[in-house]
């Protein structure tokens, strides 16, 4: 049995996503009956998405050098795996908003002028908050990509501030207008709230899928600084990038366990181009035996 073959297969050919994406939505079938459920099929559709998007990521900003659907048939791997989030649809909208802010992100590199890559990322931000409040806690981490990207300024950051604000000032000028002032401070974010801390416990099937993300993790980030000559500056520039994104979004995983199924859901993102990445390009027989056991180990806890 030719190793490289197979992996080739898995990097270059559709099969293996397709397939992926078609046990992922038969395993989604409802079994008591509940053919009508929003959550459901809403999280189904949102999840599958975000995969496609990370292909379309991955091709337009040439995160990875070779042509590659691993982001993709990863991201489905890791979001099938976990029956948390059949039904997740608000960790769903809010991997979702995360991609696209990555979209804006992406698109400013070293462009000093990208103010309206910086509100968009705001506005999405802010307008999310509403569903899923949590998110508010993305602002530094974007405000770091856009200093990474040379594309914080003064004028970005201004930006970036007044979508927040924006969206603020028009709900107290609502709240104002209908005499209601109670309106404008129910949509105040609670940060007592996102400052609690509940630590995750975790069971063995979680040890196992952490730990190998975990070693995943460790792994691309020397491939990442080893990578360092040979890859196009903007391509490093985006994978170190969402190695500090993944590193912060595992803590919070890791310390807010009421929130468990929103982080992963958006740590699989960055997760699944950096693994995507060490795997796509290392033909090295060590690397290619780890990815297969990986799709083994993951294939096996689908659900």
């Amino acid at each position: 049995m030719d190793l490289r073959k197979i992996h080739k297969y898995f990097v270059s050919y559709r099969f293996p996503l397709i397939l992926t994406i078609l046990v992922f939505i038969v395993l989604r079938l409802p079994g008591n009956g509940d053919w009508l459920s929003i959550s459901l099929w809403g999280s189904t559709l949102l999840q599958l998405v975000i995969a496609l998007f990370l292909l379309y990521l991955t091709q337009i900003f040439g995160i990875i050098r070779q042509k590659t659907l691993l982001p993709a048939f990863f991201y489905v791997l890791l979001a099938g795996a976990n029956p948390l989030f059949a039904y997740d649809l608000t960790g769903s909208v809010s991997a979702l908003t995360i991609a696209l802010c990555f979209l804006f992100l992406f698109n400013s590199y070293q462009n000093p002028l990208s103010q309206g890559n910086a509100l968009n990322i705001s506005l999405l931000l802010t307008l999310c908050s509403f569903y899923w409040f949590p998110i508010l806690l993305f602002f530094p981490l974007f405000w770091y990509g856009m200093y990474q990207f040379r594309c914080l300024n003064i004028k970005t950051f201004l930006a970036s501030l007044t979508g927040f604000l924006l969206i603020y000032l028009f709900l107290f000028t609502w709240s104002v207008y209908k005499g209601d002032p109670e309106f404008f401070l129910k949509m105040l974010p609670d940060f007592k709230t996102i400052g609690t801390i509940q630590i995750f416990s975790f069971g063995l099937k979680a040890w196992i899928m952490n730990g190998l993300i975990l070693l995943l993790f460790i792994l691309s980030g020397i491939k990442i600084y080893m990578a360092g000559v040979s890859e196009k500056v903007q391509a490093v520039t985006t994978l170190s990038y969402l190695f500090v994104f993944t590193l912060v979004v595992y803590v919070l995983y890791l310390i807010q366990n009421q929130w468990k199924q929103e982080w992963l859901l958006i740590l699989y993102m960055p997760i699944s181009l950096l693994i995507s990445h060490y795997f796509t390009l290392s033909n090295k027989l060590w690397t290619i035996r780890l990815f297969l056991l990986t799709v083994i180990l993951f294939g096996m806890m689908f659900d």
